[in-house]
C-alpha cells in the first residue's frame, strides 16, 4: 500500500515533469510535490488504521474464546504465538530467495522482541480472566500511553500545543468511554495487565529499530514461540481446548497477530511514539462499533461523544503544526 501510494505519486511526477509544457513554473512543482507528499502520509495512516483494526479482532477473538469458556489462556496464548510463528516463517521462507535477509540478523531485536512479545501475550490473556473489559482497557492502553510517551520525552522531545491538546482530549474520551464499565480489580489481575502494558509498548518501540517490518515481527514471534514450547507443560491444558477455542485462537494468531503486527511494525517506522501511543486508543472505540454492526449491540450518547473526543485528539496529533 505504501508503495503503490508512492509509485502513484511517482508516475503522475514523471508526466507532468516529460509533457507539461508549464513544468518549468514554480508553483506546478509545488502542486507536484504536495500532492505526493499527501499521497505517502494518506498511505501511513491507512497502514495505522490497518493495524489498529485488526488489535481490535484481536481483543474480540481473545474475549470470545475464553468468555465462551472454549479454550483456557494459556492454551489460547499458545496456539495464537506458534501459528503466527509458523505463519511468518512460511512467508519469509517463500521469499528468502529474492530478499536474502537472514532471521539471524540483528540478535539483540530477535531476543528482546520475543521477550517482550511473550510476556505481553501470556499477561494479557490471564488478567483478562478476572477484569472487566473497561478495567482491563483502562489498564492496558494507560499503562501503554505512560511508557511510551514516557520514553518519548525521555529522548528529549517536548510536546507543543496542539499535541498537549490532543494527549489530553484523546484521553478524557477514552476515561469517558472505559469508565462506566471499569470496576475495583482484582490486584494480581491488575499487575499483569500493567505489565502487559508496558511489554506491549516495547515491543511497539522495538518496531522503528526493525530493519524490516516482516523480518522483525517474524523474529518477535518465533522466538516467542520457543519461550512458549518450552513452557508448555505448565501453560497448556489440552482438556480445556475445544474445536472452537482452537479455531479462535489460530485465526487470532494467523491474522490478527502475525500479518496484524507486520502492518503496525510497518507503520510505526512513520509516527513518533507519541502519534503510536495516542492512536491505540483508538482500539476500544473499533472493537465498540464492532460489537454495534455484528453484535447488535447498543449504540448510545456516551459512545459517541468518547468516540469524538479520542478521534478529535488523535487528529490534532496527526495535523499538529509547529510551535
Amino acid at each position: 500500500m505504501r508503495y503503490f501510494s508512492f509509485l502513484s505519486g511517482h508516475f503522475t511526477y514523471t508526466l507532468l515533469h516529460r509533457y507539461s509544457s508549464n513544468w518549468r513554473k514554480p508553483w506546478t512543482r509545488l502542486a507536484v510535490g504536495h500532492f505526493i507528499n499527501r499521497e505517502i502520509r494518506l498511505s501511513h495512516y491507512l497502514i495505522t488504521a490497518i493495524a489498529l483494526i485488526a488489535f481490535a479482532a484481536n481483543s474480540l477473538l481473545c474475549r470470545l474464546a475464553l468468555a465462551q469458556g472454549a479454550i483456557d489462556a494459556g492454551s489460547f496464548t499458545a496456539i495464537r504465538l506458534i501459528s503466527g510463528a509458523l505463519t511468518l516463517l512460511v512467508i519469509h521462507l517463500l521469499l528468502q530467495r529474492k530478499e536474502r535477509v537472514s532471521l539471524t540478523d540483528n540478535k539483540s531485536l530477535l531476543f528482546l522482541g520475543g521477550v517482550a512479545l511473550f510476556i505481553y501475550a501470556i499477561t494479557f490473556s490471564f488478567a483478562y480472566l478476572e477484569l472487566a473489559t473497561g478495567t482491563g482497557a483502562l489498564l492496558l492502553f494507560g499503562s501503554v500511553q505512560l511508557t511510551m510517551i514516557s520514553v518519548h520525552l525521555l529522548r528529549g522531545n517536548r510536546l507543543n500545543k496542539f499535541e498537549w491538546l490532543g494527549l489530553i482530549t484523546a484521553m478524557v474520551g477514552f476515561i469517558l468511554l472505559m469508565l462506566p464499565s471499569a470496576t475495583a480489580p482484582d490486584l494480581w489481575s491488575a499487575v499483569l495487565m500493567v505489565v502487559s502494558g508496558i511489554a506491549w509498548a516495547a515491543f511497539s518501540m522495538l518496531g522503528q529499530r526493525a530493519s524490516s517490518p516482516r523480518i522483525g515481527t517474524t523474529q518477535g514471534f518465533i522466538s516467542a514461540a520457543v519461550i512458549i514450547l518450552l513452557c508448555s507443560p505448565w501453560l497448556i491444558e489440552l482438556d480445556s481446548i475445544t474445536a472452537a477455542g482452537a479455531l479462535w485462537a489460530t485465526v487470532s494468531g494467523v491474522v490478527a497477530s502475525a500479518m496484524g503486527y507486520v502492518v503496525w511494525y510497518s507503520a510505526i517506522k512513520s509516527l513518533s511514539l507519541l502519534q503510536a501511543s495516542v492512536a491505540q486508543l483508538c482500539v476500544p472505540v473499533i472493537a465498540l462499533f464492532a460489537g454495534v454492526a455484528l453484535l447488535g449491540e447498543q449504540l448510545n450518547t456516551v459512545l459517541l461523544v468518547s468516540s469524538a473526543l479520542i478521534l478529535g485528539g488523535i487528529a490534532l496529533l496527526f495535523i499538529r503544526k509547529n510551535g
